[in-house]
């Protein structure tokens, strides 16, 4: 409606036109109101503050490398921006061990950490939320795999040394074997998965325990590419790794990521994330399925 001429201000001249000019600006003020009252009401509220949060993450090529000269890359580095981005929040990035990762979440120090795979223990102080799956396998020298073709053949010979990383968990008959061979004195634990490949090409170990996905890896750490071989002796096992939000986060934060992260896999982005760091065929054993 056009507002009469002069409608900031109350209309002038005789009574009768005194009314009716009272009676259209008032009209005309009203919807004006009206109008602005609506319009604000339908602008989206500004979300609060969410953060700043720590995000843990620990070495594990492909998933997190330092590649030289360009910085940490990998499916988590991806998948960690693209989750700070989608959710808004303020989310503040560290490398730490994995074993550091799991006290400082426990603590509240870290917020949150990727790749993690949920236990009874861990679930007391974490919420996760899988968005990958897997099996880890027993890798052995080439020479030494045609002896060793089952966990408990490899725990009957008491020569054999296996390599792992302290903090990992590999599913429960790899974990039960490990503390087995834990009590034997035959574990070497070490910092992160790198080292294990520098102490297998030094010759510390006969065996290390890989997930499909890093078995490329494993190739490229050795001048003589397949010199270790993977055995599936675990084939019942499926291993879910995911989002970890600590239960120290506020319940709002830890909402907005979770929705974050599940809107990721409903529309494909973590999928298109692994894709740029593995073959085909390792995506689709590494894609979540939420029935095995």
């Amino acid at each position: 409606m056009t507002p009469p001429r002069l409608a900031s201000t109350p209309p002038r001249g005789t009574a009768r036109d005194t009314a009716r000019g009272w009676a259209r600006w008032t009209r005309w003020a009203g919807l004006t109101l009206v109008s602005a009252a609506s319009t604000a009401s339908a602008a989206p509220a500004a979300e609060p503050p969410c953060g700043p949060h720590v995000a843990a993450l620990y070495a594990y090529p492909p998933f997190f490398r330092d590649v030289p000269g360009q910085g940490w890359q990998g499916i988590d580095k991806d998948m960690f921006d693209e989750l700070a981005r989608r959710s808004g929040c303020d989310l503040r990035l560290v490398v730490e061990s994995r074993v550091r990762i799991w006290e400082q979440m426990r603590s509240g120090v870290a917020g949150l950490t990727m790749s993690a795979i949920p236990t009874p223990e861990r679930q007391t102080f974490a919420e996760f939320v899988p968005y990958a799956q897997g099996r880890y396998h027993l890798m052995l020298h080439r020479e030494l795999a045609p002896q060793v073709r089952s966990l408990a053949a490899f725990e009957a010979d008491s020569r054999l040394r296996l390599l792992t990383v302290k903090g990992y968990t590999h599913g429960p008959t790899l974990d039960r074997l490990v503390q087995r061979l834990r009590t034997q004195g035959r574990v070497h634990e070490v910092s992160d998965f790198p080292a294990v490949l520098r102490m297998a090409r030094a010759g510390r170990g006969h065996g290390l325990l890989a997930l499909p996905a890093s078995w490329a890896e494993v190739d490229a750490a050795f001048d003589d590419g397949e010199a270790w071989t993977p055995v599936d002796v675990a084939p019942q096992d499926r291993v879910l790794a995911g989002l970890a939000l600590s239960l120290r986060l506020p319940d709002a934060d830890r909402q907005r990521l979770r929705r974050a992260m599940q809107s990721m896999l409903a529309d494909g982005t973590v999928r298109a994330i692994t894709r740029r760091h593995l073959s085909e065929a390792a995506t689709r054993a590494v894609t979540f399925a939420d029935e095995p």
